[in-house]
């Protein structure tokens, strides 16, 4: 069963003296950041906001926020001006049957103006792992009638387990590229907090052009760390776990190649392209372990922003005013005015632990023309 998104006005009646007019009530949204800056602070919320992802025509990014209030500590669906401001559109849960257990909707991706994918998840208190879990795709008129196109986990043809699936990219309107992940839940001792390290294993193209979604492992992928779509959307871009390299593939060829080399810089991920301007996570607070048990994890706190020109392969460093560590950057649409929208975190201070790499709480941060 479906629930649907609802809005629940509530009018107030305000007396007044027939010779005088209503009091009128002034617009307080703002399209501007509140605190500006390089780069400018978007969002300020005591949970975190994270996967940031661009409308079509670049006048807005949606996001997932935590909804620190809540005991619960459910997740949603936001949507925020390109420049910043006030959010003007949530997706939640509605359902008050729902209190007693944690809700998300995250890793939003819109195709056109209506064509939505999100995750949604729920886990009742207490739980190790969500009881529910998919990929939803339906309509941002209505997102809560959104259709559920692919359960998780799942399996891909060869017989791999994908927990989760990140950075969707839409090719089409019935074809979606992104990244499959593993999930593992652990403690980093005895004792300590159990905590979710989520970790790339390849490049999915998922058609959904048919009764059932189609799942197609994009070759040489294997290990993947994060995929982006070059803005003609016919070249992959992506990284890979413990690796300093971007690859390119050019789809309609399957011809290969090494797009950059950040070297001794350290390990690459989170790759956007926007025309000929790369940009990457490189370095900083990232951990490759083939642990025993678990498998190859690559825990990642954040690292630093480094631009490439593709034609010269020059590099530069996007500083912030305050240290800072980044992750998940997002050029806005070909077309729009040059942004990239990025999670940014406070540094952390010495060694950090597996647990502590993937238990930050991070804000979204604008670049202007970066």
């Amino acid at each position: 069963m479906t629930i649907r998104h609802f809005l629940l006005f509530t009018a107030l009646a305000v007396g007044a003296c027939s010779h005088e007019e209503p009091f009128d009530t002034p617009d307080t949204g703002s399209d501007r950041p509140f605190q500006p800056g390089t780069p400018a602070r978007l969002t300020y919320n005591p949970g975190t906001d994270q996967h940031p992802s661009w409308a079509d025509d670049g006048g807005s990014f949606f996001y997932s926020s935590q909804r620190y209030s809540t005991p619960d500590g459910d997740r949603c669906i936001a949507q925020l001006p390109a420049t910043g401001g006030s959010a003007f559109r949530t997706i939640c849960n509605p359902n008050p049957a729902a209190e007693d257990s944690s809700d998300t909707f995250d890793s939003p991706s819109l195709f056109g103006d209506d064509r939505l994918l999100y995750v949604r998840t729920a886990s009742r208190p207490g739980a190790t792992a969500p009881n529910t879990a998919g990929v939803y795709v339906g309509s941002l008129a209505d997102p809560l009638s959104a259709a559920r196109v692919l359960p998780l986990p799942y399996t891909v043809p060869g017989g791999r387990t994908h927990g989760m699936i990140s950075m969707a990219r839409w090719l089409g309107r019935n074809q979606v590229m992104y990244l499959g992940q593993s999930v593992i839940y652990a403690r980093e001792c005895n004792g300590c907090a159990l905590d979710t390290i989520i970790t790339g294993l390849e490049v999915v193209e998922m058609d959904l052009g048919g009764a059932q979604p189609t799942l197609t492992v994009v070759p040489g992928t294997y290990g993947a760390s994060s995929v982006a779509l070059s803005t003609t959307r016919d070249t992959l871009y992506y990284t890979l776990i413990n690796d300093s390299r971007v690859y390119r593939i050019a789809l309609p060829s399957a011809q290969f190649s090494i797009a950059h080399d950040f070297g001794a810089q350290g390990i690459a991920r989170d790759v956007t392209v926007l025309g000929s301007r790369l940009v990457a996570v490189v370095g900083g607070e990232v951990a490759y372990i083939d642990d025993p048990l678990l498998g190859p994890i690559q825990p990642d706190g954040g690292g630093a922003l480094i631009s490439v020109d593709l034609v010269t392969g020059a590099e530069t460093i996007l500083q912030a005013q305050t240290p800072m560590v980044f992750r998940r950057p997002e050029f806005a649409p070909a077309g729009s005015t040059v942004r990239l929208v990025v999670e940014g975190y406070e540094p952390g201070v010495g060694p950090q632990t597996r647990h502590q790499l993937v238990s930050r709480v991070g804000e979204l941060y604008l670049f202007e023309a970066p």
